[in-house]
């Protein structure tokens, strides 16, 4: 394959010395109308990409600054909640630890007890004194027990993976799974290793030949982005400016430069472009289809590249807040999903305490014992449940 040439897409313009920023807007970038007021296909395609580009961007900004504006009282008042339930939860383990010390307690709500005990000492390990814990700890998880139960997780975990390798026909890697500690990170993980082992589809006839189109006309265009960074790169080089001031101002733009090159962000070298005045607003218009089509590409992927940083931020975001959040939300939806999830958690803290107060009544006490003890035996049958559904998907 021949090297992709060079291109000199905007070297009509002559650079000035010394110029005050542009006004680069998107509207700058856009192809103009001619005077027959029509634009082709190939310059409809670049306004539309452009538009893309410039709204998923000020997504990107729009959910930044709304999170940034809500995180730190959300954060604030979700922290106060979750100490409040973790000194809550703390209070609760010490009353059955002291209670299970005196007689009284039936052997079911003996083990009811124990087991609460054992849920609640990984989640107040903070709450406490770190003797203490140890002490509890050693008492309520005994080496024989954790023994027991590390050989319970392995037969899931076999019993899961055996399923799967006779699907499949073949051996698993199971040492790769080691890391789940319950059925649910389990199956994650299994469907994880298969989605990404599934073959890609064969090329059809005559797709590799069009793919090797689409890798030459990609490179073309990688080719068109590099001579702008370069003329960039000419027009903006602060050690060839001997005036102090032009010479920051350079600076920061080729900063800039430097950096949309790495990222891929034609957009914006294109308006370093307008700055730089190494082209003007009129200059894209002028473009033959066939390098607007290059540029084009480029744009195609800077819209995935966004695309993608959009997907991240929002997924980084929702697990910061403790809620789903989408750039589509405007901040007052925002806010109100942050408020539920502060109620959520203050109900469920009044909850906590309640049961609390409940438990100081000896009968009452008894009582809640048989209604955790319900609602352990139905969340073992919930997990069976999935484990069979699982089985039976396969």
């Amino acid at each position: 394959m021949n090297p992709a040439p060079e291109f000199d897409l905007f070297g009509e313009v002559p650079i000035a010395p010394a110029c005050a920023p542009a006004k680069t807007s998107p509207a700058s970038l856009k192809v103009k109308k001619t005077a027959k007021g029509t634009l082709s296909p190939a310059q409809q395609r670049f306004n539309k990409l452009l538009a893309r580009v410039d709204n998923l961007g000020r997504q990107i900004l729009d959910l930044e600054q709304v999170a940034g504006r809500l995180r730190g009282p959300h954060l604030e008042e979700i922290s106060k909640l979750e100490h409040g339930m973790a000194l809550t939860q703390s209070a609760m383990l010490l009353f059955l630890h002291e209670r299970l010390q005196r007689k009284g307690l039936t052997v079911p709500q003996q083990k009811s007890a124990r087991a609460i005990v054992q849920s609640l000492l990984p989640q107040v390990r903070g709450e406490m004194d770190a003797g203490q814990w140890d002490t509890l700890f050693a008492e309520y998880f005994p080496p024989e027990m954790q023994a027991q139960q590390a050989q319970q997780l392995q037969e899931a975990r076999d019993d899961v993976l055996d399923a799967v390798e006779d699907f499949l026909g073949r051996p698993l890697d199971r040492e790769t799974f080691d890391h789940a500690d319950s059925p649910q990170e389990l199956l994650e993980a299994v469907m994880r290793r298969m989605q990404s082992e599934q073959e890609p589809p064969r090329p059809r006839p005559g797709q590799q030949a069009r793919q090797r189109k689409v890798d030459q006309q990609m490179q073309d265009a990688k080719a068109a982005m590099r001579s702008i960074y370069r003329q960039l790169a000419s027009a903006l080089h602060p050690d060839r400016e001997p005036d102090a001031a032009e010479r920051e101002r350079k600076t920061v733009l080729m900063g800039q430069a430097n950096a949309a090159y790495e990222r891929g962000d034609l957009t914006t070298l294109l308006r370093l472009q307008l700055q730089a005045n190494r082209m003007d607003e009129d200059s894209i218009s002028r473009l033959a289809d066939e390098k607007l089509a290059e540029l084009t590409l480029l744009l195609k992927e800077q819209v995935a590249s966004l695309e993608q940083e959009l997907a991240i931020a929002e997924q980084r975001l929702g697990d910061e807040l403790g809620v789903a959040v989408s750039a589509r939300m405007n901040e007052p939806l925002l806010q109100l999903r942050l408020k539920l999830l502060q109620n959520d958690l203050a109900d469920t803290l009044l909850v906590m305490q309640h049961d609390l107060e409940r438990v100081r009544d000896e009968a009452e006490l008894k009582r809640w014992l048989r209604e955790q003890a319900a609602l352990a035996r139905k969340q073992e049958r919930d997990d069976a449940s999935l484990l069979m559904q699982f089985g039976g998907f396969y």
